[in-house]
Order: structure tokens, then sequence, then C-alpha cells
């Protein structure tokens, strides 16, 4: 019988007989001085699950704020009705004085809760932090009120107006006056941000005009009282009616105004840079000729020889064309710049997605 040796197995890295933390070169034939530590094999431990984080007051907050700003009408008006049934002479030495809270939140419920919902609809790739677009806002609104308030009443006195009875030159003009002033702030509040399109157009222009129009609101709401004052003493009445109308109105003229047109003139933008092209200047006259039309037909509807019923039911329904017409473009606006998503990445990152 002949004999057969045993078959080794090939050469190659096997477990060390000797150090079980070691692999051992096998020659084929023998164990060698090779040596090779094992590299554990690491165990999937599963991702927790991500939570999207809900952002101070969620997507209803502008809801949320609006009804605060209802809750504090409610508790101060309570009150007083409550301090006139057990002290009824309280108010008998002077008119009344609209409380700061009435005044703060009647000028600006609307306008802070839409500020409230466009940062809560910032995102990581707009490289427009929340703290930026509250500064340009306030820093917006009051530079370009600065601007255009002066030059406004110098138009006025300039075309026979008065305090009562601004001229027609004046209104009309308004829309190029104030436009162009919110306009500059956009301009000079966005020349450093690293990213320059049409959606941060709309952010950063709507920031504006609801500056503007807060502070525009307060000087509005002062003189609607003082004026109920003079005349027959129902100075809170017409501040109400004053606070209900520009608060319904409000969100449709100047931050939609300035809104468009900054997202027109943001689109422009190249490599960062604002750039002149046919459609910043067409929308920059759409947006002066709605503002001046509207202006302008309101202080026509006042100096017509009609009744106040009449005047005032054609101001209501031109007010709310008006407002729909404003509504329904911006919104057409919108939808096309989201559906057209971001032209260009950011340097250094990838493209965004369409919101």
């Amino acid at each position: 019988m002949t004999y057969a040796p045993p078959l080794l197995p090939p050469s190659g890295w096997y477990p060390d007989p000797y150090d079980q933390r070691m692999l051992r070169w096998w020659s084929g034939a023998e164990w060698t001085a090779y040596t090779y530590p094992v590299v554990p094999v690491p165990v999937p431990v599963p991702a927790p699950k991500r939570r999207e984080p809900r952002k101070w007051l969620g997507r209803f907050g502008g809801w949320i704020i609006g009804a605060a700003s209802l809750g504090i009408w409610l508790w101060v008006f309570g009150f007083s009705l409550l301090f006139a049934a057990i002290a009824p002479h309280l108010h008998d030495a002077g008119p009344r004085v609209v409380s700061p809270f009435l005044l703060l939140t009647g000028a600006a419920t609307v306008a802070v809760a839409i500020i409230y919902t466009m940062a809560y609809k910032l995102r990581p790739d707009d490289k427009l932090s929340v703290p930026r677009l509250l500064l340009i806002a306030g820093l917006g609104g009051l530079a370009s009120t600065l601007v255009a308030a002066p030059a406004n009443t110098l138009i006025d006195i300039a075309s026979g107006g008065t305090s009562t009875h601004p001229s027609e030159l004046s209104l009309i003009l308004a829309g190029v006056v104030e436009e162009t002033a919110k306009l500059g702030a956009v301009l000079l509040l966005a020349w450093k941000l690293p990213v320059k399109d049409a959606r941060i157009g709309l952010f950063v222009g709507g920031a504006v005009g609801l500056g503007f129009s807060v502070i525009e609101n307060v000087g509005y709401l002062l003189d609607a009282f003082a004026r109920g004052q003079d005349a027959d003493g129902n100075g809170l009445g017409l501040f109400i009616g004053v606070t209900i109308g520009r608060q319904l109105t409000g969100p449709f003229l100047h931050p939609v105004f300035s809104a468009l047109l900054a997202a027109a003139v943001f689109s422009a933008a190249r490599q960062g840079r604002f750039r002149l092209s046919v459609g910043a200047v067409l929308a920059y006259l759409g947006v002066v000729a709605a503002h001046g039309g509207f202006d302008g037909f309101i202080g026509l509807m006042q100096s017509l020889p009609v009744s106040p019923v009449a005047r005032g039911s054609l101001l209501l329904l031109f007010e709310f064309v008006f407002v729909a017409a404003s509504g329904v473009t911006w919104l057409l606006i919108a939808r096309r710049i989201r559906r057209t998503g971001r032209a260009a990445p950011v340097e250094g990152e990838p493209a965004a997605h369409p919101v």
C-alpha cells in the first residue's frame, strides 16, 4: 500500500493558533513569524429616526400671533369697560388716550405675523438668517420712511395740498417716491447677501415693505384718533375703523409692491452683483403705476361731490378689487419662482431643489 502525505492548506493568512487576536501567515508547509492583528468587523447600528425640528410656534404661528393680538384688544377693552362701570367719571378731565398696546398691535399685528411666516419658510440654502431678515425689516422700513415722508410732504406743499386734503399730484407721485425709497433700502441692505435670486428678492423686498407699512400705520392711527377727538370726541371709534382697514389692506400694498419689485431686480443679478435689466425696469414702472393709481383714486373719490354712502361703497369695491388683483399677482409670481427654483447653485454647494 502506497503512503500519501496529508493535504495541507494553501498559503495565506489564517487565525493564529497561538494568539486569537492575530492572523498568522501560513506558507503552505508551516507557520511563519509574520502576524497581523485581526480587524474587528463593525456591527451596523441603525441610525435613529430623524425628527424635523419644530420651529418656534409651528407652521400656524402667524395665526397664533393674530389671535394673541386680538386677545390683547379684548383684555384692554374689557378692563376699560370695568373701570368705566366702577368709576364712570375717571376720564372726565380730558380725552381718552389710546393704549400703547392698542397702538402697537393695531399697527403691527399683520406685519409681525407675515414676518414670522417668512422666517419660518427660510431654508439653509437661502443664506439669510432670521436676525438679518428682522434687521432688514426694521432698518429698511425706517430708512425708507425717513426719506419718503419728507419728499411726499414737499411735493404736497408745492402742489397746493393741505394736511387734511393732500393734492392729487402728491398722491399720484407717492408711488414714485415711496417705491424708489424702498428699493434703495432693499439694494443697500442686500448688497452683501451671498444669495441674490428672485426667491430672496421676495423675502427682502417683502420685509422692507412690512417695516415701511408698520411705521406708516402708526402715523395713520395716531392721526385718526386725533381727528376723531377734534371732530366729535369719537377718536377711539375712528381709530378702530382705520386699524381694521389698514390691517386688511396692508399685506397687499407695500409688502407686495416691494416684494415683486425686489424679485425682478434680484432675478437679474449675476455673480452676486445687481444689474439693470429690462424686466427690472418694467417691474418698477408697473409697481409705481399701481401704487400711484391706488393712492390717486382714493384721493379722487374723497373729493367727488357724491353722497357718503355712494363714496364709501365705491371705495370699498375698489379696494376689494385692487387687493384681490394684488394678491393673485403675488401668488402667480411666487408659484413661478417655486417651479423655476434656483437657476444656479451657490459657489461650492450643490444646486438647491425647487421649493
